[in-house]
């Protein structure tokens, strides 16, 4: 299904480079695009880093986390989106935080926006997982809300979307598992395309994360060069569980 260029997106974002992996050519032609990162708390400045931070060429995960949000804002200004970063630290910063943690920051800002909201498929990451989760509560939060509302009208209605996340969508099965356990939860799923015709405009705010891209291999890379894939959620029905 072709659906058209929304004017107003929010797009959820774990980290501080996937939403622009996944979902770049979409902020890029959105006229009002807002990217929420959840995992970009920074962690203690006495904090050793990680082998991840070591490999992108850092001393501490204060001075990664610092450096990629300086990457984040100059990537939103290539593709002309705003950003929004949470204070939660990525996982391997050592904190664990489970699924209702995450749902009051991004219940507060989803309603308040409304419109289309995108959430990651939640692939392989536990961030990523834990963020598309939080999302699925948040969502079934405000379709309950609406049954106890006149005709289902809200002051900021939401649809929700799901993104595929790049480089890890190119692993075979992972996409139909994860879309297998919705289907079985009661949750239904429809494959929808957007026009979108901004690579190079994608490309040029992709190139802002330079402490990642190197990590990330060809064969990766080269995944941000492939068409975007979104699914729409059911609106009509919350997910069981």
């Amino acid at each position: 299904m072709l659906l058209p260029i929304p004017k107003q997106i929010t797009v959820i974002s774990p980290h501080l480079d996937d939403a622009v992996f996944s979902c770049g050519c979409l902020l890029a032609e959105s006229q009002d695009a807002l990217v929420i990162t959840v995992f970009a708390g920074v962690p203690d400045p006495e904090m050793k880093a990680p082998a991840w931070d070591i490999a992108t060429g850092f001393s501490s995960g204060y001075q990664a986390v610092l450096a990629r949000r300086e990457e984040d804002a100059e990537s939103m200004r290539r593709l002309g989106a705003r950003g929004a970063w949470l204070s939660f630290w990525d996982s391997q910063y050592g904190r664990n935080y489970q699924t209702t943690d995450l749902v009051p920051a991004l219940k507060t800002i989803l309603e308040q926006r409304g419109g289309i909201v995108l959430m990651p498929m939640g692939l392989v990451h536990p961030d990523h997982l834990l963020t598309s989760n939080a999302c699925l509560v948040v969502r079934e939060a405000f379709l309950l809300a609406q049954q106890y509302i006149e005709d289902g009208n809200t002051d900021h209605p939401i649809n929700w979307f799901v993104y595929e996340e790049c480089i890890y969508r190119r692993v075979p099965g992972l996409v139909h598992t994860r879309l297998a356990a919705w289907k079985q939860a009661g949750l239904g799923m429809c494959a929808i395309k957007f026009p979108t015709s901004s690579l190079r405009k994608k490309a040029y705010a992709v190139g802002a994360y330079e402490s990642q891209l190197p990590q990330f291999g060809a064969a990766k890379r080269a995944d941000m060069s492939l068409p975007e894939r979104y699914w729409r959620l059911d609106t009509e029905q919350p997910l069981h569980r």
